[in-house]
């Protein structure tokens, strides 16, 4: 981990927030295999990675517009661009982008996560932070039974990170300030940036050793394992709580 746990440290930390898809839940790989299927579903040969590689990018830009849309409509209206930008002069068949959607639905979580959740939620409020929608999120806390003080969404806050304003309304429900709030997420530009920006603390999980894109703007701590930051957590503890009161903390 690159943080000094030896030194306890100076901001008091009354909330803990956490990303949900890469940073909770596992979809590592499910957008690619979504591609390759929905390539499959309307009979249309291109290259997958490329294919998949340009509609992450038309659904960038379509998010940083303006204009606020649901993530699926978003997700839909990049689709249709990167079929138009490979020649693809037919009609999509109905039901592919339900292809993505359902592998969305059913995926799995990261072994580590219910712990961290249930450690962080001892002596702190709580609270998931994702740029999605409402449908496929409760779904996913439903079935892994994770439970959170707050649950903010892109389609409640209309907003996507890393804008504040979806922070904003995480803070407001918890009633912290920006500066009292923890934020773990494995993007370092929707989690790092957005944080960082809001004036919370971040917590990079960055599982691909990768390197800080932006030296301007340094998380505040960088783990490779999302159960290092019950390390991390128990830094911010209250003085008068004991460490051990923090229960059985695995990596």
């Amino acid at each position: 981990m690159n943080t000094e746990l030896s030194i306890k440290c100076k901001r008091k930390i009354r909330a803990v927030t956490f990303d949900a898809y890469g940073t909770l839940f596992n979809i590592e790989g499910l957008h690619s295999r979504a591609t390759e299927l929905i390539l499959q579903h309307n009979s249309f040969a291109a290259d997958a990675a490329s294919f998949h590689r340009l509609w992450d990018e038309h659904t960038d830009e379509l998010i940083k517009t303006d204009k606020f849309d649901k993530l699926w409509n978003v997700f839909d209206r990049a689709l249709d661009m990167t079929f138009r930008d490979f020649g693809f002069q037919g009609k999509r068949k109905p039901g592919d982008l339900e292809i993505w959607l359902r592998l969305i639905e059913n995926c799995s979580i990261y072994p580590d996560a219910p712990l961290v959740v249930e450690a962080a939620a001892r002596h702190f409020k709580t609270a998931l932070i994702s740029n999605t929608d409402n449908h496929e999120l409760s779904i996913a806390l439903a079935r892994y039974n994770l439970n959170f003080n707050a649950v903010v969404t892109s389609e409640n806050a209309r907003a996507y990170k890393p804008s504040p304003e979806i922070f904003q309304q995480a803070a407001d429900i918890l009633e912290c300030r920006p500066e009292e709030i923890l934020h773990v997420g494995d993007s370092y530009n929707a989690d790092v940036v957005g944080a960082k920006n809001f004036g919370a603390a971040a917590v990079w999980l960055n599982r691909k050793k990768a390197r800080v894109p932006n030296q301007a703007v340094q998380p505040d701590h960088q783990i490779e394992r999302l159960g290092e930051v019950l390390d991390i957590i128990k830094t911010y503890l209250p003085a008068e709580i004991a460490p051990r009161s923090f229960g059985k903390l695995k990596n």
